[in-house]
């Protein structure tokens, strides 16, 4: 079988992230946010891994697969398949009707993704659609040979994350790769050491595929190992939403890696409530450099109404300070526009991440992702239905106590005064002088 798989992404976009529902980085709205959205967007650039899923089991069964960005088809195919987004669901659509238009008889066209599974009924112009995690689905459709006569095709999540085959990164350019300024090795690729989220945040759009399930970390060397071989991979980052869940588990693992001198750079997201500096300073030794934790808000009491469970502030602060005692990069999520958010609540939230000064800071805006219970919540106050704009940088739904200009400019003001800071230059500056020991 021929199999055309077929990723449309802009400069910015980050389809693998939001849970698979993508995000952008449109900041822009003054001169020297733009300034950092161009220089994020010539820096960063990172794969939908989804798609190495995908092809590694087509490619188990004997299936041919040909990876295309932002273009149709060279070659003939039995099906083509797409992982849709919020972030470019217009232009997907647009190139699903000109796939159709060309398309031969016996081919098929078919999407999957968190949006094509809370929202089948958009893509009515595909022959079918998958909903809930791709991978079961995927190796129905190579075992049997041809894709799927229902055009509603199930597909119920994976529980033995081992059983999958290891990642296909053959069909990408790696050249192209990176996750720069995060982690200065090239070339890097991501990887998952778990899948889904144990927490119930009500905005969290990770739990709509499936329990929390994890790998043996054993089987993740092993998959490191190869990769290393294979591409010569320097870095990694894990796209697990929380990675640390187990202690006693990313404690096996660091240690493995340490065992194996693999000599890989590598970053993760988790909680800070789930670190603690034994720890860090393990998966410093093993090679961490970078690790991204969700703050959100400096108003606690805000977040209790969304997350049940909170990490104290001191705590907070005490694992930011120990990473930057070990030299780890630390990335902290912003909210702007929390429903219960006030103009002075968000001031409070920007002078403290300025306090914290971590090596970055990102700034987004509320939004309710389709799926969620968040979404289902306020769905009555959205006022813009246009999903390009669902990506963390839009204003969506009508605020309680903010205005969309207010939100906006509370954005830019959070972005502009947190990095054009004499204290976050010299921070910056430290990073970049660690950044060229571990060259």
């Amino acid at each position: 079988m021929e199999v055309a798989l077929i990723d449309i992404k802009m400069p910015g976009d980050n389809k693998d992230f939001n849970g698979g529902f993508g995000t952008t980085f449109e900041i822009g709205r003054s001169f020297r946010t733009k300034l950092l959205k161009f220089a994020r967007r010539k820096l960063e650039n990172v794969p939908t891994l989804s798609y190495a899923y995908v092809s590694a089991i087509f490619k188990s069964y004997g299936h041919h697969v040909n990876y295309y960005e932002n273009k149709e088809p060279e070659k003939d195919y039995n099906i083509a398949l797409l992982h849709v987004s919020l972030i470019r669901h217009e232009q997907e659509l647009k190139m699903i009707k000109r796939l159709k238009e060309k398309k031969k008889k016996n081919s098929k066209i078919g999407v999957y993704g968190p949006l094509a599974t809370v929202m089948p009924e958009l893509f009515n112009e595909a022959d079918f659609v998958i909903v809930g995690e791709p991978e079961e689905a995927i190796i129905s459709i190579s075992k049997k040979g041809k894709s799927p006569i229902n055009k509603i095709v199930k597909s119920n999540p994976i529980d033995n994350l081992d059983s999958l085959p290891f990642l296909d990164y053959d069909i990408f350019n790696l050249g192209e790769f990176s996750f720069s300024p995060l982690i200065a090795r090239k070339p890097g690729v991501f990887i998952h050491g778990s899948r889904g989220c144990p927490y119930t945040c009500s905005y969290c759009p990770y739990l709509i595929f499936g329990k929390y399930r994890y790998r043996k970390p054993e089987k993740i060397i092993e998959e490191l190992k190869y990769l290393k071989k294979k591409h010569k991979i320097k870095s990694f980052y894990f796209r697990d939403p929380t990675f640390s869940v187990s202690k006693e588990r990313i404690e096996k693992l660091s240690r493995l890696l340490i065992k194996e001198k693999l000599d890989l750079l590598w970053g993760c997201e988790t909680r800070s409530d789930l670190l603690d500096e034994k720890l860090l300073k393990l998966m410093r030794k093993a090679g961490l450099v970078a690790v991204k934790i969700g703050v959100e808000s400096a108003n606690h009491d805000l977040l209790k109404r969304h997350k049940r469970i909170t990490p104290k502030i001191e705590h907070q602060e005490k694992i930011i300070k120990v990473c930057k005692k070990l030299r780890i990069k630390v990335v902290a999520f912003y909210i702007i526009g929390i429903p219960t958010d006030t103009k002075e609540s968000v001031l409070r939230t920007i002078k403290y991440s300025q306090k914290l000064n971590t090596s970055f800071a990102n700034f987004t805006i509320c939004t309710p992702i389709p799926g969620t219970s968040f979404y289902k919540g306020i769905e009555n106050k959205i006022f813009d239905k246009n999903l390009n704009h669902y990506d963390n940088f839009h204003s969506v739904f009508h605020h309680d106590n903010l205005s969309t200009t207010e939100i906006y400019e509370l954005q830019d003001k959070a972005i502009r005064e947190y990095y054009f800071r004499i204290r976050y230059f010299l921070r910056h500056l430290a990073d970049k002088i660690n950044d060229i020991s571990l060259k």
